[in-house]
């Protein structure tokens, strides 16, 4: 493929599914922003020294987007049971791969929605099959049960390239396809993102409960043993099960990988290294000390503790590892899993020396983390190091804000035309820049390597593949879901949209109030899902495109302060539901305006000083709509003065974006 813009590709099809630019109507060239994607010469290079603030993410389930390669389905020596041909099943594998994200970015699908860094569920070699997990028997087709650092699962990878060259088949070979693939989102402008997991293995021993000395697969208490605050369980064993890639974890020393010699030591291969405590079934909640120490299930907790005999020893491991995934695979950040069931030290000895063995590079690279919890000073507490006020400097770069998950949903996620109060919405916004009792920002202010601080760098999003899910379940209508995502592609920090959300799909099992994994659906199905050019021509997309669009052209909505300005108070019907709130960077400012009620809306909230007095100049300006999204799209709406009194209309389900520009003459 010669060239970044469009045209017709010709991408290979399966099972149905197209990855060209034409939609039956004639070729469309897809919208590339001028900031991105100007020249294909030097690529790379631009995509890596690109702010982190200026990225749009999508969060994407690699076995759940589309089989690119129906021949890794069943990986040689596999289980064939544990794949879905049909891709219904959510606990088993869909054929999702490496191959069927490539013909995505090849097609330019991802350029044309305005995403510029993709987020992949892990992508090393799993565990493939767990006997006991939440809800019984489950597979690793989302990556999080490591089995081998230091080699891609072959349910991902090819066995040739897409030039048509033949990939070894071996951990190198399947690393070289790992590694063609960042190369070919670089090539369009797009960053890679690695998901990772530090705090467990996948289930790679078992509990001999019986002491028997054999791996009696059906008994649930030789997967989990109940856990064991003091001391731990002496009868674990390793066992290998091939057909599940049940084994020892890897790497064992050493690898000699795309050339490069990785030196491991191999102490992620040793017993010792795994706290063995068993498994607590309300550990997840705890903060008592007891989440860092416990299995996940049958998921093998690793020993983190700074005073363990292991700790430097696991944290260079680490470090090397990950250090090879950034500078020799190419991958531009780590997100990383688990956060708070790993000992706050471990993190510190982590990102300080991986930030050392980088050097230079570590300010193009982002590290940010996943802590399941609303609490903005249990989130920010991993932006600091324990050392501080000794050490000021950043711990995680940044994490996924819960905090505005939480708030944003309780605003929106309503059936039908409900909406809830956005009172929290507002303190979730006021919170990014908050101190706690004490005084300290709840996220570190200090900036990292790029000179960017946490709060800057926090990252927004609505919906996952854990237990909240997708946003949209029964009731929720798909406008609601497209107020949810303009939401978070208007906030401070960095939007991260889910997959599928951009042709809003739906969870049809979920519910409001119930939490699941039935929102990991297969995207683009082999068989009555729906088409590439259905959803390209959809409306959330084409939308999304818009808003992605806009960020990109207005810095203001990239790096620009946040300021709440107009919460429904509830003392008027005409005001229902309407949330407003400005962005401002030096003399810019741009206004948001949120309706979810079914009947249009207006701002009242008197001067239009509002908190923003001395920090923007509005003198000789209006306030224009210069993007109008849900159900109002399309729908022209007037200049708004900004002298006196502030009155600024929206549709009703809609969101409404005002520019501070000239008077109009």
């Amino acid at each position: 493929m010669g060239g970044c813009m469009g045209g017709k590709m010709g991408v290979p099809a399966v099972g149905g599914i197209v990855w060209t630019t034409d939609d039956g109507e004639g070729t469309y060239v897809g919208v590339i922003f001028v900031r991105l994607l100007c020249l294909c010469v030097g690529m790379a290079a631009s995509v890596a020294a690109r702010s982190w603030t200026d990225e749009v993410m999508y969060f994407v389930m690699t076995d759940r987007f589309h089989d690119g390669d129906p021949a890794n389905n069943v990986p040689v020596g596999s289980d064939p049971a544990l794949f879905d041909a049909r891709q219904e099943k959510v606990a088993s594998y869909m054929g999702g791969d490496l191959r069927g994200l490539e013909n995505a970015v090849e097609a330019g699908y991802f350029n044309e929605l305005g995403v510029t860094a993709l987020w992949l569920t892990p992508v090393v070699r799993n565990v493939w099959r767990s006997g006991f997990d939440l809800g019984g028997p489950k597979t690793g087709y989302h990556g999080y049960w490591t089995q081998d650092w230091l080699d891609i699962d072959p349910h991902l990878t090819s066995r040739v390239s897409l030039a048509g060259e033949e990939y070894a088949d071996s951990a190198d070979g399947r690393m070289a396809h790992y590694r063609d693939f960042v190369k070919l989102a670089h090539s369009r402008g797009i960053k890679v993102i690695q998901d990772v997991v530090m705090n467990h293995a996948g289930p790679v021993f078992y509990y001999d409960a019986n002491g028997n000395g054999e791996f009696d697969v059906k008994r649930r208490d030789e997967w989990m043993q109940p856990f064991k605050r003091n001391g731990y369980h002496a009868n674990a064993k390793w066992r290998t099960i091939a057909k599940w890639n049940l084994r020892r974890a890897m790497p064992d020393g050493p690898r000699e990988l795309l050339g490069t010699r990785v030196g491991t030591s191999g102490v992620l291969s040793r017993m010792g290294t795994y706290g063995r405590k068993g498994y607590s079934p309300d550990s997840l909640g705890k903060s008592d000390g007891e989440e860092v120490m416990c299995d996940f299930f049958s998921l093998r907790d690793i020993w983190t503790d700074p005073q363990g005999e292991s700790f430097d020893e696991l944290v260079d491991e680490f470090v090397e590892i990950y250090s090879f995934y950034l500078t020799v695979v190419g991958v531009d950040g780590l997100r990383i899993d688990t956060v708070k069931h790993v000992h706050h030290g471990f993190w510190d000895a982590f990102t300080k020396r991986l930030r050392e063995r980088l050097g230079p590079a570590a300010a193009e690279k982002l590290m940010f983390g996943e802590v399941y919890d609303e609490r903005p000073e249990v989130l920010g507490r991993y932006t600091w190091r324990e050392d501080w006020p000794q050490e000021t400097g950043p711990c995680l770069d940044s994490l996924l804000d819960f905090n505005f998950c939480f708030a944003a949903r309780s605003y929106l996620r309503h059936p039908g035309a409900g909406y809830g109060d956005a009172r929290v919405l507002e303190q979730a916004m006021r919170n990014r820049t908050a101190a706690d009792a004490g005084g300290r920002s709840y996220y570190n202010p200090t900036p990292g390597p790029d000179g960017l601080n946490a709060q800057q760098k926090m990252v927004t999003f609505i919906e996952n593949h854990d237990g909240l899910n997708r946003f949209r379940v029964e009731g929720v209508t798909a406008e609601r879901n497209l107020l949810a995502q303009a939401l978070v592609m208007t906030m401070p920090g960095i939007p991260c949209l889910y997959y599928g959300t951009e042709c809003g799909l739906q969870d049809e099992r979920g519910r409001v109030g119930r939490d699941g994994e039935t929102g990991r659906m297969m995207l683009f199905r082999r068989r009555g899902g729906l088409s590439v050019a259905e959803v390209r021509r959809s409306k959330t997309y084409q939308q999304i495109g818009k808003l992605a669009k806009l960020r990109a052209e207005l810095p203001v909505l990239r790096t620009g302060a946040v300021e709440p300005l107009w919460v429904d108070s509830g003392e008027g019907q005409e005001d229902d539901g309407v949330f407003a709130f400005a962005r401002v960077l030096g003399d810019e400012l741009a206004v948001v305006v949120v309706n979810a009620s079914s009947k249009p809306g207006v701002t009242g909230a008197g001067e239009f000083a509002m908190g923003l007095a001395g920090e923007v100049n509005v003198a000789g300006k209006e306030l224009r709509p210069v993007l109008v999204t849900g159900e109002g799209a399309g729908e022209r709406l007037g200049p708004v003065s900004t002298d006196g009194k502030l009155r600024l209309p929206v549709p009703a389900n809609s969101v409404v974006v005002y520019q501070a520009l000239p008077v109009s003459r």
